[in-house]
């Protein structure tokens, strides 16, 4: 067989014999599996997210410390629960300076509803608007002889008891009833 016919016959092979696919290439059925695939995966992966978290872990702290702390660092009457009325946990307490001297102490009350006391000699309306903007009167409630303005209807908190007194503005606000708001305003003592 001569040079040319080996070519030709190499030749008429090669165009009855389909390629092989070159690994860049693929086809638009190998997209749409693999496609599918990291479908199933990324559903996995959500079906594990979207299961029942469990309810976030809320940490009681020692209120008395702190609430020592802010009356030694503030110039007027710091206000804390004396004492904690029965099944309530404190969650949070601190001091600050922002506009004036700030006290705060976060409590879950026993029927797992959050209220707080937040105290400042700062400007009074910023204060309130910072937990209950936009709320509406709702009248006054007198509580161990004191008057306190009711608001309800704010934001973040639905409900507040207020009251400014020496130049002191306090606020016991949350979700809380307005009878556990006004069980935790007779327990407020200055020390």
């Amino acid at each position: 067989m001569t040079r040319s016919g080996r070519i030709a016959g190499v030749t008429e092979q090669r165009e009855h014999t389909s390629p092989p696919r070159s690994r860049g290439r693929k086809t638009v059925g190998d997209m749409v599996r693999s496609l599918a695939v990291v479908l199933v995966l990324v559903g996995i992966v959500v079906a594990f997210n979207v299961a029942e978290q469990p309810d976030p872990v809320v940490r009681d702290v020692d209120y008395g410390a702190a609430l020592t702390q802010a009356r030694a660092v503030t110039t007027y009457d710091v206000l804390g629960p004396d004492p904690l009325p029965a099944g309530w946990r404190a969650t949070s307490a601190r001091t600050g300076r922002d506009g004036g001297e700030t006290w705060h102490l976060g409590l879950v009350t026993a029927g797992d509803r959050y209220v707080g006391v937040e105290q400042t000699d700062g400007d009074r309306q910023d204060f309130v608007d910072r937990f209950a903007v936009g709320a509406r009167p709702a009248g006054s409630r007198d509580v161990a002889g004191t008057s306190w303005r009711r608001l309800e209807g704010g934001s973040p908190e639905k409900r507040a008891l207020v009251r400014t007194s020496d130049g002191v503005t306090t606020v016991v606000a949350g979700d809380a009833t307005w009878a556990e708001l006004t069980e935790l305003v007779e327990s407020l003592r200055a020390g």
